[in-house]
């Protein structure tokens, strides 16, 4: 092999392929092996019974058998994949290789050791860094004993700390400056503000005299900063709180912004304002931009499950989404038994004719793939709770004339393969900033109710 070689050797864990199928492509320039009862394990949870787990097993089952192409995987040298230009290995641990290796992973339910033993095969094989990329933390405390450097996969890790908020600050700017911004002829540029890295429709407060001026940046720094009115367009009397607010009604109320995510604690307005600006933009009932709003988000329990629910389609998702149903009762108010005493049998809520006539409807994530969805404005709530992979599938279910919406707050992560820095929320908000189809915003205010805001903050 006339390639370069590494001078560290990544050996992976199973947990990392699981945690992201796709994972051994973001190795770029490195040499990687994958220990054969890796091998051994997604072929095991290939059938596992949480879906998301087989799909992963999978697809980095077949993205490994793509690498046979460039050569034998067993060789020492590997086989170099050109397009990451890393090289990949398949090896046995300290016990040889072949059926003896296997009949020894099927006499032990200690995998994880066995994982380890190939990475303690390849140290006494080479002089090069060995480093055990795991999600397992046991199974890096375990090679840390044995002398193994061992890390996380963090290739889509994102810090909350460093997450693109949508907006930054700037203090203190004189009444000349702020003035060019409503002048059409004579555009506030971002440099005059002392800032050369906006991202595409980001937002900047300009405090002047104590006064706070929102202006948004256009797909392009050249477009100069615009203002944002203090009124938006309304619907059922719904207004912007604060100014975090204003920045979301805004970003949802442009149809030239196809993605927006909403970021932030509960109790902000997130999940209520996405549905005020999809109610607002409905095009049969409101002459607005989508034939539809579709409401969707994970089926996955907070605590304890209780078991599966019975009913068709519609009853079983009803209890997920009412979250949905208690704000749709903020927006549309229903008449005190205004149905019944009109002769119905039961009182109607005055939002439930709209799924009568497939202007709202409710689309379960797991079976979105596949589908081409035009013309709607979607809102997937509690986001927080889906990988980037699931994230990803999502979006590209958007066809021409739809509007993505993910709402989700990252410290209530339910998804016990995530946390606040590996979630989808997060990492498409970080990967998508330098979009002009893109916008966010972190909310950090609460206006549910003082209890709720104390909680958020406090607990």
């Amino acid at each position: 092999m006339t390639e370069p070689r590494a001078t560290t050797v990544h050996v992976i864990d199973t947990s990392v392929l699981v945690h992201d199928p796709h994972a051994l492509l973001s190795f770029r320039e490195t040499q990687v092996v994958v220990p054969i009862y890796v091998i051994m394990e997604l072929d095991e949870l290939k059938t596992s019974r949480r879906h998301e787990v087989a799909a992963a097993a999978r697809i980095a089952a077949r993205w490994i058998s793509t690498l046979r192409q460039y050569g034998e995987l067993n060789h020492p040298e590997g086989v170099f994949h050109p397009e990451t230009r890393s090289t990949y290995r398949i090896l046995a641990g300290s016990s040889g290789s072949g059926l003896e290796t296997l009949e020894r992973a099927a006499r032990t339910a200690k995998m994880d050791l066995l994982i380890l033993d190939t990475a303690l095969a390849l140290r006494k094989e080479t002089d090069q860094r060995i480093v055990l990329v795991s999600k397992d933390m046991n199974l890096r405390l375990l090679a840390d004993f044995e002398g193994i450097e061992a890390e996380d996969y963090d290739k889509d890790r994102v810090s909350l700390q460093e997450l693109y908020t949508g907006y930054r600050r700037v203090e203190d700017v004189s009444a000349d400056l702020v003035g060019l911004a409503y002048v059409p002829d004579s555009p506030l540029t971002p440099a005059m503000l002392g800032i050369e890295d906006l991202a595409p429709n980001e937002y900047v407060i300009v405090v002047e005299d104590g006064r706070e001026h929102l202006l948004r940046i256009g797909a392009t720094l050249a477009d100069g900063l615009q203002p944002v009115p203090r009124e938006v367009p309304g619907w059922a009397g719904v207004q912007a709180r604060n100014i975090e607010q204003r920045m979301a009604l805004d970003l949802m109320l442009d149809p030239k912004i196809e993605l927006v995510s909403l970021v932030g604690k509960a109790g902000t307005g997130k999940t209520f304002l996405a549905l005020a600006a999809a109610m607002a933009q409905l095009h049969n009932s409101r002459g607005g931009n989508y034939d539809r709003v579709l409401l969707s988000k994970p089926v996955i329990s907070m605590g304890k499950d209780v078991g599966y629910l019975p009913g068709d389609f519609e009853a079983k998702m009803q209890p997920w989404m009412m979250s949905f149903f208690d704000n749709l009762d903020q927006l549309i108010p229903t008449a005190e038994h205004g149905a019944s005493s009109k002769g119905a049998t039961r009182d109607v809520r005055s939002w439930e004719m709209l799924f009568e006539t497939r202007e709202l409807e409710v689309q379960a994530i797991a079976t979105i793939r596949g589908r081409s969805i035009s013309g709607a404005f979607m809102v997937i709530d509690e986001a927080q709770n889906l990988t980037p992979h699931e994230v990803k599938t999502i979006i590209t279910r958007a066809a021409n004339g739809t509007k993505v919406i993910l709402a989700g707050d990252p410290f209530q992560c339910d998804n016990h393969f995530l946390d606040q820095h590996t979630n989808g929320l997060v990492y498409v908000t970080e990967r998508m900033k330098s979009s002009p189809l893109a916008g966010a915003v972190f909310f950090t205010r609460g206006e549910r109710s003082r209890l709720a805001e104390l909680a958020a903050t406090l607990l």
